[in-house]
């Protein structure tokens, strides 16, 4: 069997045992984020970057082997491919933890409550979702691109009495655990082998020995099992055991795995065939962005499945999620038609004998909302259908209220007399938006990602075209309303260009992606621009881009040159073509000595051409004297720290450095460096990551001049490991006590 984990000294110092025991084994969370009360609650148990084993073993001086063990869900998994969650009568929680360094993962969970609210929890890693009420259903995989791929749990009154089932995720791996108890055999042997030595449990040895009581009380706590991985069917079970709450399950289940909220309730027909005798379907849209519905009659749904008749299911499979495809041929009265196709791409058809899913030259498959208008059901795929989201509503008979006060529209009803709310409303001098109470708005407004400017005499949106000027600027708007940051706009036969905020830029030079232009009034500069003070032409070309200068004579420039234009500074090569921002390869340049000198440039419109100080470009380092830099393959000292300059100018720290509170070592040419280093005098230990092991940490079996075997080490705040003294330190329990290190930093 392959060793799962390795006994090492390298590691990054996280947080002392007690703390790492404490992270596994608290029943008391560090935080609590009360999300539904007394419904769910979510956890945060404390976790570092590192993951399971790392976080905990770390303490301990082990680390997990090179194997990722995230999939891993044998009988031994709990502290190895998940971190088992509580367990308690009345709860049920779903632990998530990652298990190696992605501290940045998150695992999204949908949870529907018995009143009928749901709301999706972003768990990060080392947060548990704690549900509390029996009828809660969870699913584990919302995202998921079939029915088959959702993962959901309906939690009954007895599991959550008996509190002896829950779940752990990872960043790759659900798994399913139930309560146990015995020793992780696993990890028995390694601590085993850590104390007395990798060949310890070779051939026969250790057969009648009780390895267990060998352990240290910290190691027998993280080699005591809670919990063992168990198959899926022992938690569904107890929902598929219980007819009440199976059958509260199928009833409900739709509200987890679809919008509910945005049903639209009609008879369907084919042609003039009528389906269900008339009967309602509710159509469900399945997921936001795709068109796949649910249809659903009284307490059955349609099913996919092909053959005559219709048939109709209790639950819910990919048989029962269907593709809504909006076809472009209108029925003979005018509606909107669809099609409704099976999971195998096969077209709901019938006649006035036979309705099926099955393919007959003799059975048609446009399929029509009977009750509905088309424009009731252009606002109902607006909300969810792809090519549709956020289409503007359209209605019939709008009738508009007006302010006698304010003598201008501020409401409007539709034909069958409903106060329109959250929409827009098109009149006859654009479109006015009406908010959640059915009033228009004013003013500037944010709508579904976008920002729009509302006129306060007819409460319409301004669009391009109209008078953009708003409290004495002008702003880019598209055709339908839209406020356009960053973007060019042409009008007249000139470009103009809106800032940060949509604002048309009228304030001379700016650089937009990487080019030089100069913006008025008037659009962007083209064609020639004399400044006779500095003896200079500006040459822009048809779409304005800045590419060069001239004399005044528009001769070509024999020297570099900068020009100062509205406060800022542009820089020109010596044949009087435009410096692109950023930094220049190395270049030679005469010296008054006769010799010539290899230097770096650095230039932006923002910082000019002479710019002092460090500048990060493309992840690199650089440092800049009035926007030079001629230092290769030497060191300076800058701001009482020294740098090392590589071959082509980058900067690179060198020795000990303190980085967010973390200690590193950089040798002479800014290499990060790890493992043992001795430092003016002093010895450290860098882990792989190159951050100086602090506290207590246990050295690798060595064989060097500082003797051999495992050795415990002392490594002082500054990183340097204690050597030849004698000092009170705290023990793995809170206490002092003293110890005494040899010249080589050993602990005797």
């Amino acid at each position: 069997m392959k060793k799962l984990l390795k006994t090492t000294g390298i590691g990054k110092k996280v947080i002392p045992v007690t703390a790492a025991l404490g992270i596994l084994f608290s029943v008391a969370p560090i935080t609590e984020n009360k999300v539904s009360a007394s419904v769910a609650t979510v956890f945060d148990v404390g976790i570092t970057s590192l993951g399971i084993l790392k976080d905990i073993y770390t303490g301990l001086g082990i680390e997990v082997g090179d194997s990722d063990l995230s999939s891993y869900d044998g009988p031994y998994a709990e502290n190895i491919s998940y971190r088992a969650p509580n367990f308690k009568s009345g709860e049920f929680i779903i632990s998530v933890h990652h298990t190696k360094n992605d501290l940045n993962f998150t695992k999204q969970i949908k949870v529907l409550y018995p009143n009928g609210k749901s709301e999706i929890h972003k768990l990060k890693s080392g947060q548990d979702l704690k549900i509390t009420e029996a009828g809660t259903i969870v699913d584990l995989n919302p995202d998921a691109a079939s029915v088959a791929e959702n993962d959901i749990l309906y939690i009954t009154q007895a599991q959550l009495d008996e509190g002896k089932t829950g779940v752990a995720l990872n960043q790759v791996k659900t798994i399913y655990v139930e309560k146990t108890s015995g020793q992780n055999d696993i990890l028995v042997k390694n601590f085993y082998k850590k104390k007395y030595g990798q060949d310890s449990l070779d051939g026969f040895k250790g057969l009648f020995t009780d390895l267990f009581a060998h352990l240290t009380e910290e190691q027998k706590k993280i080699a005591t099992l809670t919990s063992h991985p168990v198959g899926r069917e022992v938690l569904s079970n107890y929902v598929m055991n219980n007819s009440e709450a199976l059958a509260d399950f199928n009833e409900r289940s739709i509200n987890i795995l679809a919008h509910a909220n945005q049903i639209l309730e009609t008879p369907l027909a084919l042609l003039n065939i009528t389906l269900n005798g008339g009967n309602h379907y509710q159509i469900i849209p399945y997921k936001k962005g795709t068109n796949k519905v649910v249809l659903k009659t009284g307490s059955k749904y349609l099913s996919g499945k092909e053959g005559d008749p219709l048939k109709y299911s209790n639950t819910i499979s990919d048989d029962e999620v269907f593709e809504l495809v909006l076809i472009d041929q209108k029925s003979p009265d005018n509606k909107i038609q669809f099609r409704l196709n099976n999971k195998n791409g096969v077209s709901l058809a019938g006649n006035a004998t036979t309705q099926k899913f099955g393919a007959d030259k003799n059975l048609k498959s446009e399929t029509r909302f009977l009750d509905k208008s088309n424009n009731e059901v252009h606002n109902w795929l607006r909300n969810w259908y792809p090519g549709k989201i956020n289409e503007r509503q359209i209605y019939d008979g709008i009738r508009f209220q007006s302010s006698s006060k304010e003598k201008d529209f501020t409401s409007a009803y539709d034909s069958s007399g409903n106060l329109i709310k959250n929409s827009w409303v098109k009149g006859d001098e654009g479109y006015s938006y009406a908010d959640s109470s059915g009033v228009f708005l004013k003013g500037w407004q944010e709508i579904e990602g976008n920002t729009y400017y509302f006129t306060s005499w007819y409460r319409t949106a301004i669009v391009d075209g109209n008078n953009t000027e708003i409290d004495g600027k002008h702003y880019h708007f598209d055709a339908s309303g839209a406020l356009q940051r960053l973007a060019w706009k042409s009008e007249n036969g000139k470009l103009y260009y809106s800032d940060e905020s949509g604002v048309i830029f009228v304030d001379g030079l700016r650089e937009i992606d990487g080019e030089i232009y100069y913006l008025t009034s008037f659009g962007a500069t083209t064609g020639n621009k004399r400044l006779e003070d500095q003896q200079i032409i500006l040459q822009f070309s048809d779409i304005g881009v800045l590419q060069r200068a001239t004399d005044l004579n528009g001769t070509e420039l024999t020297t570099p040159k900068k020009v100062t234009l509205d406060g800022k500074q542009i820089a020109f090569e010596k044949n009087g073509t435009l410096r692109k921002s950023g930094v220049t390869g190395k270049r030679s340049f005469p010296q008054p000595d006769g010799t010539e000198r290899q230097e770096i440039h650095y230039y932006s419109l923002k910082d000019g051409a002479n710019y002092t100080g460090w500048k990060t470009i493309n992840d690199k380092i650089y440092y800049f004297e009035n926007g030079a830099n001629y230092i290769f393959n030497g060191h300076k000292e800058i701001g009482g720290k020294r740098y090392y300059f590589n071959q082509n100018g980058e900067a690179k720290l060198t020795g000990l450095q303190n980085t967010n509170g973390e200690i590193y070592y950089y040798n002479n040419e800014g290499v990060e460096q790890t493992g043992w280093q001795e430092v003016d005098g002093k010895w450290y230990y860098f882990n792989s990551s190159g951050e100086a092991r602090i506290g207590w940490f246990y050295g690798d079996f060595e064989i060097n001049h500082r003797g051999y075997g495992y050795f415990w080490y002392y490594a002082q705040e500054d990183g340097s490991i204690l050597q030849n003294v004698t000092t009170e330190l705290q023990d793995s329990k809170g206490f002092m006590k003293s110890y005494t290190f040899d010249s080589h930093g050993h602990k005797e």
